[in-house]
């Protein structure tokens, strides 16, 4: 009948759907196999590993700075320690934080965007009974500050400010401006709810006492810090070839070297050496009033006049060799090369004489 699929065909088909339902499984598990990492859209990784490294080494840096100015100011061993350097979102940092605790919103100057210091009651009080001479170690409930002791504590945070500065004038030059304190952390709104952060956390410890402090920076203002990190980086590598090629020089200018007045050359055989005796004349090759060379090593550098200073014989610099000086005085060197080359280790001649262009007194 017309239209009606034999049996044939209906086999066909079915082992069709076999062979794509088997593809589809296949791929299913493949999928499983696979290490699959979750990505969360609410915190983009904006900031490679290599830039967050550079934001600690700055950061570490603050840290010591904090504890040398905040243990004068206070007069107590402050101990500042940098926990880590940490991409957020701006969400996500103030549901992190206590309440209330205090948060100075600041300006760095000329940099944009605005900056979050934040610091814990539990490094607020101690700090605060500290500078008052109160006692220290006291258990004191979470709770908002006064005006009075608001205005109190703008010293330390003044010194926080300067080390910040501190800590980046290797990079640029900052200013700090405290602009406002707020205390519920929903006031501060340095960034949008869901913007890119860089949260750098701070464990301080005074005495038995210890709390966190942190810094919070927009995405926009720490790409206008990484920016003059990384002009930083290349400018410090140009900077540490040109201190290294200075100490090299430093080091060789007194490194000495022979210098060598030649006043001539001359060539004797063995015969004429061996007859050598006292008053015996050689003959140079200088003429009379001829410059003479002057070699530094075994490189010949200057022509030279000979003259005399204060009883002794002494030359005067006439001036660099030219370069058919040069290569005349190339071509003696060579010469006086192998003229040595020629005598074997027991001190004897191994060559025929060379022919002498000198006289002496037997002659």
């Amino acid at each position: 009948m017309e239209g009606m699929l034999s049996q044939d065909e209906i086999d066909s088909l079915l082992e069709q759907t076999r062979e794509v339902v088997s593809a589809a499984e296949s791929a299913r598990s493949g999928l499983a196999e696979q290490d699959v990492k979750l990505y969360d859209f609410k915190r983009p990784e904006k900031f490679s590993r290599e830039q967050i490294r550079s934001l600690e080494r700055v950061h570490e840096r603050l840290a010591r700075l904090l504890s040398q100015s905040l243990s004068a100011y206070i007069r107590t061993n402050v101990n500042v320690k940098m926990e880590s350097v940490t991409p957020l979102s701006y969400q996500d940092f103030v549901f992190s934080l206590p309440q209330p605790t205090l948060i100075q919103v600041v300006q760095l100057d000329p940099l944009p965007g605005q900056a979050a210091v934040e610091m814990n009651p539990s490094v607020v009080f101690p700090m605060f009974e500290q500078m008052t001479g109160g006692k220290s170690g006291g258990t004191s409930k979470a709770r908002p500050l006064t005006d009075v002791e608001l205005a109190v504590f703008q010293r330390p945070l003044e010194r926080i400010m300067a080390a910040i500065a501190e800590a980046w004038q290797d990079v640029l030059i900052l200013k700090p401006i405290m602009l406002r304190a707020e205390q519920d952390p929903q006031f501060a709104s340095v960034a949008a709810v869901n913007a890119p952060v860089v949260v750098v956390s701070l464990e301080v410890t005074m005495g038995e006492e210890f709390g966190m402090m942190s810094i919070c920076m927009p995405d926009v203002l720490v790409d206008a810090l990484l920016h003059y990190l990384g002009q930083e980086r290349i400018l410090g590598d140009r900077q540490g070839a040109d201190r290294e090629g200075r100490a090299v020089r430093e080091a060789l200018w007194d490194v000495p070297l022979p210098l060598i007045a030649e006043l001539g050359r001359s060539q004797l055989s063995v015969r004429q050496l061996r007859s050598l005796r006292v008053d015996d004349v050689i003959r140079l090759g200088t003429e009379v009033g001829q410059d003479i060379v002057v070699r530094i090593g075994n490189r010949s550098v200057f022509r030279a006049q000979v003259g005399q200073l204060k009883r002794r014989l002494a030359v005067r610099i006439a001036g660099p060799l030219s370069g058919d000086t040069l290569a005349d005085a190339g071509r003696e060197a060579v010469l006086e090369q192998q003229a040595a080359a020629a005598f074997d280790t027991n001190g004897s001649f191994a060559g025929e004489p060379a022919e002498g262009v000198g006289e002496h007194g037997d002659e």
